[in-house]
């Protein structure tokens, strides 16, 4: 008989179909093997039409405080000694808290346990990766996945997906929990890269498979895509990760200055869709001003 209880926490925000869809497949492969089942809904604008299981725990927060605060909010409504975090677009299809539990229970110094995700046609998804570095803000989330295998960073450290990932509890506590200066990007990077600088271990389990393959909160390109740059930025000052930041800056102005200008006179020919090409130039445009608006 395992000696460590365990816990799922699933997050929602107007994505009531996705959440009952990932809670249904947890039920499905893995009843009685897990002691609480909380859903958090960050005050959904939307309201709920399905059915939870009965033992299922639902935690409707009220105003909505963004992701990093609701996990806070939810970790603190568990007492559990592990808690697996699903993304509500997130959902396994095979048994996953036994193995979990004896990973844990076998390295007392484990505090972070990551999972293989694949797409609803069984290929491999990303559910982790190296730990970011300069060259993601230098070159653009775009070029720079073309480059990463050249760029990446060589620590062997690895930092998880927060689309699904299992904590001790004990970890949680001892690093305050997750940084709530980030409002939804690189929540999973932060704490990823305290783990690596603590006692605690990160690992894979190897057995369990968890369909994830994003985009479960729709949003513009744009959008997405400024609040890479402030957290990204965030992320690397905090970690020391961001040397000479004003010669930086002026690097990412400058190709962001070019991309602007090449969108206004070719953008027409590269994206045929307005709406996308509008949107690319409009992000362009508050890029420039959110870099030059701000001294770091």
């Amino acid at each position: 008989m395992s000696k460590l209880s365990l816990a799922i926490l699933i997050t929602n925000y107007n994505t009531w179909d996705l959440t009952e869809r990932c809670v249904q497949h947890c039920y499905c492969h893995d009843e009685g093997h897990f002691n609480t089942l909380l859903v958090y809904d960050d005050c959904s604008q939307t309201e709920f039409k399905g059915s939870f299981p009965d033992s299922t725990r639902i935690y409707r927060g009220r105003p909505n405080v963004g992701l990093a605060k609701a996990y806070n909010i939810g970790f603190g409504l568990i007492s559990e000694d592990i808690v697996i975090v699903f993304d509500s677009d997130a959902y396994p299809t095979t048994p996953f808290c036994e193995e979990v539990k004896q990973m844990f229970e076998n390295d007392p110094s484990l505090g972070l346990v990551g999972f293989q995700t694949i797409g609803r046609e069984g290929n491999s998804t990303e559910s982790y990766t190296t730990e970011p570095n300069i060259w993601s803000l230098l070159l653009g989330q775009a070029l720079y996945a073309r480059m990463d295998r050249w760029l990446a960073d060589r620590s062997e450290r690895i930092s998880l997906y927060s689309c699904t990932m299992a904590v001790r509890k004990a970890a949680y506590l001892e690093l305050h929990g997750f940084d709530e200066n980030y409002d939804f990007l690189d929540i999973d990077n932060d704490f990823s890269l305290r783990i690596n600088r603590s006692h605690w271990k990160i690992a894979l389990a190897p057995g369990p498979r968890i369909v994830h393959e994003g985009r479960g909160s729709p949003q513009l390109t744009r959008h997405r895509v400024i609040r890479f740059y402030k957290s990204r930025w965030y992320l690397l000052r905090k970690f020391h990760r961001l040397p000479m930041k004003r010669l930086v800056k002026m690097l990412i102005l400058l190709r962001l200055c070019a991309e602007y200008l090449i969108l206004l006179s070719l953008g027409s020919v590269l994206f045929r869709d307005k709406s996308v090409r509008d949107d690319k130039i409009q992000g362009r445009r508050e890029l420039i001003q959110f870099f030059l608006g701000n001294s770091f």
